[in-house]
């Protein structure tokens, strides 16, 4: 048995426990893509069937995955709601949910608005939107289709902190997280914005604020407007050249500073997807559906990767693949490192697409 045969038919199986198609060659065809992702390292369907353990030709077997990513009745959310559900319930008693959203280019001439929860150095992946642009801002909408799509799958009773850029200081995102969701948000936005305070309005850069210092202020109106009321802060960290400046639904200044300090933690991702992973950039997919369900695969081999890095780390064994001394390599890196140690030496594998924190790994058997 061929390692890329006992990938893929371990992948399978994994696979069958969480998710069903009305055909069963739809299930063989994304295990196919999922395996041949991890283990060539490339989400483009040509490298992917170079991969994939099958008696037919290459071209035959991109040709099956072509099939896929543009097959209409294969609906992204449906396939993929089971995994973000999982993910999201696993977080969910370790503390407040901590969203973040960021857009990064995917494929030929399209970006990913990306929706992700954030564990530790990571973000994992929730809910996406795929359109054609740019990179640069998208409209508001965009944004409210995109949270619209996580809102279902939080779990009851959980508190929520969105964290964006500034492409998302929005009135109209504002007033839809006002209106139908009880979230916390720490969003950043433009000095050039306007705001209301006592009567008067002022460009937010107009503002005092020395280096090494914060500033805040409760309920301003948010743009001259001021149809929503916001707190601002000012932040000047002194190792930084220039100020952010935040809008936040929280009323602690420093509390907000701090979760937004995680917010790159999506830009992690992306790296992960692209440069320094799976090279989801250069798929040359051009259509947005189909990028949309490449994405499938893409975050399912994700997930798959940061529990195996996080299944070292509780295992003790991430100095077999790293410096005995200190931990350079990211939990991301440590589960595909281990992966090829493990096919190497003939180690057993087992794909697992059910997320696990590292203290619930560290408090049960590990293989």
């Amino acid at each position: 048995m061929t390692d890329r045969y006992r990938v893929y038919t371990k992948v399978l199986k994994a696979l069958k426990q969480m998710v069903s198609f009305s055909r069963q060659g739809h299930l063989v065809t994304l295990a196919m893509m999922v395996s041949g992702i991890v283990i060539g390292k490339n989400a483009q369907l040509s490298a992917i069937s170079a991969e994939v353990p099958t008696q037919a030709k290459e071209k035959s077997v991109e040709m099956r995955l072509r099939r896929w990513v543009k097959h209409s009745k294969i609906e992204v959310e449906a396939v993929y709601m089971p995994f973000a559900r999982q993910i999201l319930n696993a977080l969910a008693g370790t503390g407040p949910l901590v969203v973040v959203m960021d857009a990064s280019q995917v494929g030929r001439n399209c970006m990913v608005l990306m929706v992700g929860v954030v564990y530790k150095k990571r973000a994992l992946p929730v809910a996406w939107v795929v359109y054609r642009g740019k990179k640069g801002h998208t409209t508001a909408r965009r944004h409210i289709q995109a949270l619209e799509k996580v809102l279902p799958l939080i779990p009851k009773g959980s508190e929520v902190v969105l964290l964006g850029d500034a492409e998302y200081d929005t009135t109209e995102m504002l007033l839809w997280l006002q209106q139908h969701t009880s979230w916390e948000y720490v969003l950043r936005t433009s000095p050039q914005i306007y705001v209301v305070e006592a009567e008067k309005s002022r460009a937010i850069g107009a503002y005092s604020l020395q280096k090494g210092r914060v500033f805040h202020r409760e309920k301003v109106g948010f743009t001259q407007e001021a149809l929503i009321q916001v707190n601002l802060i000012g932040w000047w960290g002194s190792r930084y050249q220039d100020p952010i400046y935040l809008i936040t639904s929280l009323t602690n200044p420093y509390q907000a500073c701090r979760y937004y300090r995680r917010r790159y933690r999506i830009e992690t991702f992306f790296s992960d997807q692209k440069s320094r992973g799976f090279h989801l950039h250069k798929s040359h997919l051009s259509g947005p559906s189909r990028l949309s369900r490449l994405l499938i695969a893409a975050c399912l081999a994700y997930i798959w990767m940061i529990w195996q890095g996080l299944w070292v780390i509780a295992s003790g064994k991430d100095s077999l693949i790293d410096r005995t001394d200190r931990r350079d390599k990211s939990v991301f890196r440590l589960g595909l490192d281990w992966l090829r140690y493990a096919l190497i030496r003939g180690l057993d594998i087992e794909p697992v697409f059910r997320f696990q924190p590292l203290e619930q790994l560290t408090t049960q058997n590990v293989r």
